[in-house]
């Protein structure tokens, strides 16, 4: 599937563009967006393997924060829920260091929620993130659902 039209990555996120793709097992983008993750900004990277998220390193970025990255496959992720548009939760099953699934008493995976708000890209008319913050959970979703899987794996290399 090709980089979706209208979601490329904007001049000012190349470097950490290039970063994500050398580290994580991205594969090839579908979409890309600046994107807070709770209070941290920074970028979001999806394709069919899953999804990964690098902070903005920045001036006011503590050193000890800084290049702090995510990495989640789509089969990690248990569903997309819309706040509002442009705002997604996330609920993503939570893993052990060794990759493991967490299991709650219930004998159901443990899930930990994420909020992800879309950001405007740099210089990216008004209307045009007005459009894509519309879609973003349409965008989510459908790239989720077709990738999921029908299992889950005992063990992962998501970095949650």
């Amino acid at each position: 599937m090709p980089l979706l039209d209208g979601w490329e990555v904007s001049s000012d996120r190349i470097e950490k563009y290039e970063k994500m793709l050398s580290s994580d097992p991205v594969g090839d983008p579908i979409f890309t967006s600046k994107c807070r993750l709770g209070k941290d900004h920074g970028l979001i990277v999806g394709s069919t393997n899953g999804f990964a998220w690098r902070i903005q390193a920045g001036m006011s970025t503590s050193m000890y924060s800084m290049g702090k990255s995510k990495w989640v496959r789509w089969y990690d992720l248990d569903r997309v829920d819309q706040k509002k548009e442009g705002v997604l939760i996330l609920y993503l099953k939570v893993r052990e260091k060794d990759g493991s699934l967490k299991i709650d008493g219930k004998g159901n995976p443990k899930l930990k929620k994420w909020m992800l708000v879309l950001e405007r890209n740099k210089d990216e008319d008004k209307g045009h993130f007005a459009q894509r913050r519309a879609a973003f959970h349409s965008v989510m979703s459908d790239v989720f659902n077709q990738n999921k899987g029908d299992s889950t794996p005992a063990t992962s290399d998501s970095r949650i």
